[in-house]
Order: C-alpha cells, then structure tokens, then sequence
C-alpha cells in the first residue's frame, strides 16, 4: 500500500466510485510545472480543507500512470514513474527511449550530446531546467550537467516549438526538478530520504539525502544532495575504457511559497561538480585522439518561476526568471596531449641544457572557459471568447536571453615563447571571448471550433553577437570588419487537428498536422574563430581568416501530419490505450559545413542542405497491474555539402524500444526493456570533395536487454534492483560526425536501497 499526495487520494478515490479510468490528461511543461509546483490543485478550496480531508490509502494498481505522449504535437514527457523504474545513471539514457531520440558521444555524461531526428550538434537541441536555458559552447564536448536524482520530469520537444527560441532545429529538451509535494504525506510537515546506490560494472558508488518540508501551508521547502563515483567503465570485452571514472556532486535546493490562492512563487537552485581524467574531444568517435586532460566542472543555475492564475479568463501569467554559470578548468601537462607535447629536454618550466633560457619549456596548459546566462521569459493565455462550441484563446510571451562567454589559455610559464607569441594575455585566437544575446516576441492564437483546431504562430527574433577578445577585435579592425554582429529573423508556425469523435467523447481519435519554421545563427567559434583549425575563410580570399557576417542563417522547415487515438476503456474493459503514429519531412538549408570560397563565381557560397523523412510511432498500454510502453523510429535522408549529394550519415540507426512491466503484488513490480537498434552508414574516410570523395562503411546494430525488480519492504523502505545489458552485448553509441561510434558499457547490475522519513 502507497499513500498518495491529496492530489492523487482525491482522483484515486473517485476512480474506485466510478470504477472508470480518469481522462488522459495532456502533457506539456508547463501542465507538469503547474501539477507540481503546488500541494493543492484546487487552491481556494484546499488550502481550507487539507487538515480536514480524510487520509486515504490505495494501490497502486488503482492508479492509472500518465501516458507521457502528446496527442497533437512531437512531444513526449519521462513521467516520474518511468524515472523511479529505471533509475538512469544520466539524463541521456533516461530519453533514448523516445522515438527519433538517440545519444551521440558517450558513455561519459561529458561526453554526450542528445541526438533529436539526427540533429546531434549541442547547438542544434536546446536544453532547459526549470525553465532556465542551458548553454555550453566548446570543441567536442558535452554541454548539459544534470544529475537525475533531482529530476521529476523530462519533457522531449522534437523539432521547433514557438515558444523554445532559435536553434531547437531538432528539439528541446526541458527538465523539472522534484518538490516537497512530490513525497508529503497528507498531514506530514516535515521529512526525510537517504538513498543509496552500487553499480558493478564500474564500481559505481551513489548517494543522496533529501530532506523537504512544510513550515507553513503555504510554504515548501526541498533539499537534495547527492553524490557519485566510480572507477573505469567495463566494455562487453571486459576491458577498461580508459579515463571513463565519475566523481560528481549535484545539489538541488526548492523552496515554492504561494502567498495568495492566486500567485505561486518557485525558487529553484541547483549546482553541479565533476572532476577527473577525460578526453579532451570527448564526443568524438576515437576518445583521446587530441589526449587528456584533467577536467574540472562547476555548474549553477538559479531559476524564479511566479504563476499567476487569477479568476480572469484573460490572464494565466507565467514569468521565468533565472541565470547562472558554467566554469570549466582543463589541465594538460606536457605529454597528455598533442595540443601540449612533452619535450625530452625541459623538466617542468626548466630548460635543462640551459637553466637560464625561460621561454622554451611552457609547462603545463590551462585552458579556462566560463559562461555566464540570464534569461528572461513571460508568457499569457488569454482565454478571449468561450462558447459551448468555439473558445478563441491567445498564447503571447516576451524573451530575453543573453550568454557570456570568457576564454583564455595560460601556461605554467608565463614567459615561454608560446605564451607570448601565440597567447598572449591567456587569449586564444581560435576559441574567443564574446557574448550573444536575443530578444524574442511570439502570438499564437488557439482557435477551437468544435472538432477542428486551428493554432497559426509568428515569433521574432532580434540578436546581437559581440566578440570581446582583445585580440580578435585588433584583427577585425585591421581588416575592416565589425566586431558585432546583428540580425532579425522571423518565424512562423501553423497547427491543424481533428476529433474525428465528438469533443466531449472521452475516446479520442485525432488527425493532425504541423508546420514549424527554424533558425540557428552562427556560434561565436563560427562567427570569429582565426584561422585554419575551426574557420572557413581562409587566406588570401580572407585576409584574417575571420568569417564574420559573411555566414548566413541555418534555417529549417518541418512539417509532419499523423493520428493519435487514446481510449480510457478499450472495448468497454479497464485497458487505457494511448497511441501515436507520424511522419515527418524537414528541409535544412544554408548549412554552416557548407559556406567555401567558390573560385568559379569569386565569392563565398554557403548552399549546402539537408532533407529529413521520417516515422514515428509511439504506444501505452495499461491493464489494472500490467502496463507496455513502445516506440520505433526510422529516419532517413540525403545531404548536399555545396559540392555533391550524399545519403545522410548523421542520421542514427532504426529503433525499436519495449518496456514491459507488472506490479506483481501491492509492494512489488518489474519490468523488461528490449531495445533494437540496426545498422547504420558511417564516414570511413574523405571529405565529400571531387578529390576526396566519401569511402562509407557500416555500424553494426544491436540488441539490449534491461530489466528492473522494485519490492517496497515497508512504506518507508524501498528496494530496486536493475539489470542494464544483460546479454552483455558489445555496441557502439553514435557518432554526430558520421564517423563510428564509442564502445558502450557492458553488463551492469545496479542495486538501490532508499529510507524514507
């Protein structure tokens, strides 16, 4: 027996009366932020009786889980059951289950980057955390640090959304932390969680103490901490993947206070820390081709969430201010990498054929990256006309994001030769300092008119890039470019969808279709990088081998029509059945890997593209105790580098996921995952060039088999064991440059002990 938030004894209790299963609910960030922020739905009326309300107790098998799947739009949400189940070591494995979704890198979380309908660049997915934007810009390396034992939910956005901002041209990723609501027990002020965690295959030591409480009925407060470590991963083969330990800490304070039943007020910190040997290009296909380094990261976020509901139809008010910072402290001594080679003749900063001589031995290298973020997002819905057949309401919001960017490489000895002729003051020519930042307006009106549903979109964007190295701007001026660049892009959407049922039916059968418009400007390595390694305008057509605005904007256009159906009682029995198929066609021109000097037409050309075709199908299932979830995606495409049409080699191989599960008794449950995954073109060698052209091999697919036993000893005791690539199949993740991939982890069996107060 569980007991259940007021929220969910409420719904349970009138389930058991009506014996019926409730009506899906849909499934967006912002109904799941509004589902948790508070300890009462209902605020006028709970807030009154929540000392009042009986307790009640129920099983589980009473309670229908969430389907997690959008009915109209690309959309799936990781429920907090499916989080619980799994227990994913990192927030990439929590989302490969979603159709068109894969992980690129790995198997470091460092390492990895969300791969969304083959979109697999960090740029090209943006990542959120209670509503603040995630930003990471550096060669080869993950960017998105998130522990999820602070997560309640993930919310998968494949392509464009309005409201997501420019360069989502494969998706968003958006994240919630968990709240005191989440584990309060009605008439429970305060409590506390330890859990505790042992995975085999690494060694993997994990920790976490949550303590969360309600001073004040209108007051909660959470607190999080935990803690992994762990050695080198084993591969399949049971050999090490070298510089693969973790040694992270993640930290989640909350605290949400509703001082009217009108006005909620959410307060989210979280910090992350990781520390260790890793590759420096860390999601590259060959791990450790440009060495190692010692990596240090220090992540914070900060997030401000008011939500404004009032008994006025024109005013559903949600403001999202947040910020914070990401540093990064990469150690490379002499010989670690060839970005620093040893050198036979130095011992440290000493030249040992002559002590005197201070500028041949550099020492070690320091490179230093640090961002900073603010973020600003209001959003309304206006509900303007409601009849008994059509309601008119108006979706308006207002952006501001700005990111910050410092980088700068030193070397032990500040008087070596390469310090000052190639790096002088710490700044580096090929990585430089400089900030972006955008505002952003959007109107989407929602027309219901009966059956049919109409949801046209506009959005603006107006961006300003601004490069701040002192070094970079000499050199711009000396050639006569701006050190600034700005733009406006404008965008726009349109939704359609049908009830083939009527609107009140609680078994829906929808058709639909989507358009969205995409942008992605250039990244400030693109923008203002010097040189051959990372620029595209070389000398003599370049004099300072600077692009600057000769980049145009990546742009995209999505569209994808399919049905959903979703029944609550399939055939009049208790069986819930929420299923999806789509498909999808997405052009991406003006592809950035295409802008070249075109000696025919003497000036630079940037004409390469991208076509997407795509299927999706997605399904849930859910009989009293017995539940599936399934997925399968395939992608494919061609792509034109300016020069010659090719297949798509970015795209990941065809998956297939099922994840099966019963609860056994009131107090046990498990589950099966089969994952299939089958081939895949990769880039053995060239360039695409008529000198150089594609030499294509295979990736071969794979099968994995996971499998997870929950037995809740006592209401306060919890035990889960899981089992992770039990056949202990060898596979490689993805490789987002289209070459082959990084070997992926053996057998694990992970073991989980969780203390409840």
């Amino acid at each position: 027996m569980l007991v259940f938030s007021l929220q969910h004894q409420v719904l349970a209790a009138e389930d058991a009366v009506k014996d019926k299963a409730p009506d899906k609910v849909e499934n967006s960030s912002e109904n799941l932020e509004q589902q948790a922020v508070t300890p009462k739905q209902n605020k006028k009326a709970e807030l009154d009786d929540v000392d009042t309300l009986p307790e009640v107790s129920v099983k589980d098998v009473r309670v229908k889980e969430d389907s997690g799947i959008n009915s109209t739009q690309s959309i799936t949400t990781i429920t907090s059951e499916q989080l619980q189940r799994s227990q994913f070591s990192n927030i990439f494995e929590a989302v490969r289950s979603v159709p068109g979704v894969s992980t690129s890198g790995g198997p470091r979380a460092s390492g990895m980057t969300f791969s969304i309908r083959g979109f697999a660049d960090n740029e090209d997915v943006v990542v959120k955390v209670d509503g603040a934007p995630k930003a990471f810009e550096k060669y080869r390396m993950g960017g998105t640090f998130i522990e999820p034992e602070l997560l309640r939910s993930i919310e998968v956005q494949r392509g464009p959304q309005i409201s997501s901002g420019s360069g989502a041209l494969g998706g968003t990723i958006i994240a919630q932390t968990k709240n005191a609501a989440d584990f309060l027990r009605p008439g429970q002020t305060v409590g506390a969680k330890a859990k505790f965690g042992y995975g085999n295959n690494n060694d993997e030591y994990s920790r976490s103490y949550m303590l969360y409480a309600r001073p004040h009925e209108r007051i909660d407060i959470l607190y999080n901490y935990s803690n992994r470590q762990s050695n080198n991963i084993t591969l399949a083969d049971k050999t090490k993947l070298d510089n693969s330990a973790i040694e992270s800490i993640s930290q989640l304070l909350k605290v949400s206070i509703f001082p009217t039943d009108d006005l909620e007020m959410i307060t989210s910190l979280v910090k992350f820390t990781d520390t260790g040997m890793q590759p420096y290009d860390a999601t590259g296909g060959q791990p450790g081709f440009f060495g190692y380094v010692r990596r240090a990261t220090d992540d914070f976020s900060w997030t401000e969430t008011l939500n404004y509901t009032p008994d006025n139809p024109l005013l559903n008010l949600k403001a999202v201010f947040a910020g914070g910072y990401t540093n990064l402290h990469d150690l490379l001594k002499p010989g670690w990498s060839n970005i620093n080679p040893s050198n036979s003749f130095c011992n440290g900063i000493i030249f040992t054929p002559n002590p005197s001589n201070k500028t041949i031995c550099p020492g070690d290298l320091n490179d230093y990256y640090n961002y900073k973020t603010r973020t600003i997002d209001l959003s309304n819905t206006a509900i303007i006309a409601k009849t008994d057949n059509v309601e008119l309401s108006l979706l308006a919001g207002w952006q501001y994001n700005s990111r910050e960017r410092e980088v700068s490489r030193f070397y032990e000895n500040s008087n070596s030769s390469v310090q000052v002729n190639s790096y002088p003051g710490g700044q580096n020519l090929t990585a430089p300092s400089g900030n972006r930042s955008y505002k952003a307006f959007y109107l989407q009106p929602n027309i219901q008119w009966g059956q049919l549903n109409i949801k046209p979109g506009y959005r603006r964007d107006d961006y300003e890039v601004e490069v701040t190295g002192a070094l970079t701007k000499k050199r711009l001026a000396q050639f006569g470019q701006s050190d600034k660049i700005e733009f406006t892009a404008e965008t726009f959407s349109l939704g359609l969808a049908y009830d083939l049922f009527r609107r009140n039916s609680p078994e829906k059968l929808t058709i639909y279709s989507n358009y969205a418009q995409g942008f992605r400007p250039p990244l400030l390595d693109e923008y203002f990088t010097a040189g051959g390694f990372g620029s595209r305008c070389l000398f003599p057509q370049t004099p300072s081998t600077i692009c600057g605005d000769l980049y145009n904007l990546q742009n995209s256009e999505s569209t994808e029509a399919g049905i959903s159906y979703q029944n609550p009682r399939l055939w009049g029995t208790n069986v819930f059945l929420s299923s999806k198929l789509n498909f999808y066609h997405i052009y991406t021109g003006n592809l950035f890997t295409s802008m070249r000097y075109d000696t025919a037409q003497g000036k630079y050309t940037q004409d390469g593209w991208e076509r997407r075709n795509g299927i999706e199908f997605e399904s849930f299932l859910q009989y009293q105790g017995w539940f599936m979830r399934g997925s399968y995606s395939k992608i494919s495409g061609e792509l034109n580098n300016g020069l010659t049409a090719v297949p798509l080699y970015t795209v990941p191989g065809n998956a297939l996921n099922i994840n099966i599960g019963k609860e056994i008794t009131s107090s046990i449950d498990a589950n099966l995952t089969f994952r299939k995954i089958s081939d895949r073109d990769v880039i053995l060698s060239g360039d695409g060039s008529a000198s150089s052209p594609y030499t294509y091999g295979i990736q071969n697919g794979y099968v994995l088999w996971n499998a997870g036993v929950n037995w809740r000893a006592s209401p306060n005791v919890t035990l889960r064991l899981i089992g992770e690539n039990l056949t202990n199949n060898q596979y490689r993740f993805d490789n987002a440059m289209g070459g082959s991939g990084i070997l992926g982890p053996g057998r694990n069996v992970k073991f989980f002990a969780e203390l409840m107060y």
